[in-house]
């Protein structure tokens, strides 16, 4: 039997839904204050979501030192929406809200409906948490910069570290667990339906890290110059989460050639919406997920790639075929094995090599 998953967030965290528990699937992920973050949970195996107030206490006000010096804006979402908030106005959250309209109290849900419980930093008391062995919590600090702690702290089981190599959980802790949560084709279907029509299966987005200015207005030059005739639309990051999906699902390729290197949220959104990630695999963290045709390096060898597979459809469908593989692979079924592994082994002090 599939465990009986819940995702949290605290009123004060400056991302991800805002909606009430049990919303329509894309009505959540539309409803985000920026990035799709762990959709998978929910579309794919079923979880509920809440928002929960922030509780007083030591460890539920942890993410104070994840963000130093951000504390009295982001308390500000309880009751304003992001964009309302210094240095964010040029976000568009996706929802009129704020967080802190649907927040509920911990103590008011029953836990005991739920095998494991994901928080997004520390949302829940560590009381509460206590109050219920059975159940596996887990909680993943939202920068991802300060996500690899050794161990996990405040009475919870597993501290999930946003990273996606294929490792295995054999025993509660650090395990691997991405921040974007998707199976390979969560977006595409989410998107067809939402908007009711197939992809427009045209289009070269350009990643957000490799263009200039926030929020975007146009594609990097680099690209225009480049990239402008070979007969796709040349597309862009939107702030609105809706639009920027938009986008990103009617793209064929998503390419970044310059800018910083990344974790690769933004190349798991892509392959899960049905579209071709082409890039160097040393400027991401989920490298794993780039087979070796997906290599470019340079927008001249991006160039060649994208004439090829468009000459190619065989080509260009095995490719996307293998990114949804690995995808499968690393960012799914491997951090889903770990987190039912360590539910097992909570209940029944066995690993898995046991059963």
């Amino acid at each position: 039997m599939m465990p009986r998953f819940c995702l949290v967030k605290q009123e004060v965290y400056q991302d991800l839904y805002v909606c009430p528990n049990r919303a329509p699937f894309a009505d959540l992920l539309f409803s985000s204050m920026g990035r799709v973050g762990p959709y998978g949970l929910i579309a794919e195996l079923g979880a509920a979501f809440h928002i929960l107030k922030e509780a007083n206490t030591k460890e539920c006000r942890v993410w104070e030192d994840v963000l130093p010096g951000k504390a009295g804006d982001f308390r500000r979402l309880k009751t304003e929406t992001l964009d309302q908030l210094p240095g964010q106005e040029f976000k568009q959250p996706g929802s009129p809200d704020p967080p802190g309209k649907y927040a509920v109290d911990a103590a008011s849900i029953d836990w005991t409906r739920y095998d494991i419980v994901l928080s997004i930093n520390v949302s829940i008391p560590k009381e509460i948490v206590r109050a219920y062995p059975h159940t596996l919590w887990c909680y993943m600090i939202g920068e991802a910069n300060l996500a690899s702690q050794r161990k996990a702290k405040w009475g919870y089981d597993v501290t999930c570290n946003q990273r996606a190599r294929g490792k295995v959980a054999r025993e509660l802790g650090v395990i691997d667990f991405p921040y974007t949560f998707l199976g390979p084709e969560t977006l595409e279907k989410t998107m067809r339906d939402a908007l009711g029509r197939p992809s427009a299966d045209n289009g070269i987005y350009a990643e957000v890290n490799a263009c200039e200015g926030r929020p975007v207005t146009a594609p990097p030059p680099l690209y225009q110059e480049h990239l402008g005739d070979l007969g796709h639309e040349l597309r862009y990051h939107q702030q609105l989460i809706r639009d920027n999906l938009t986008e990103l699902y009617d793209s064929r390729y998503f390419v970044k050639v310059g800018g910083r290197s990344t974790r690769g949220n933004s190349i798991v959104e892509a392959i899960s919406a049905g579209t071709i990630v082409l890039m160097d695999p040393d400027e991401v963290e989920h490298a794993e997920l780039l087979p070796p045709p997906s290599h470019v390096r340079s927008i001249e060898q991006a160039r060649d790639v994208i004439a090829m597979l468009d000459a190619n459809p065989d080509a260009r469908a095995e490719l996307l075929m293998r990114q949804r593989r690995r995808l499968k692979r690393f960012i799914f079924d491997k951090p889903l094995l770990s987190l039912e592994q360590c539910l097992y082994y909570k209940r029944h002090r066995k690993k898995w090599w046991q059963w």
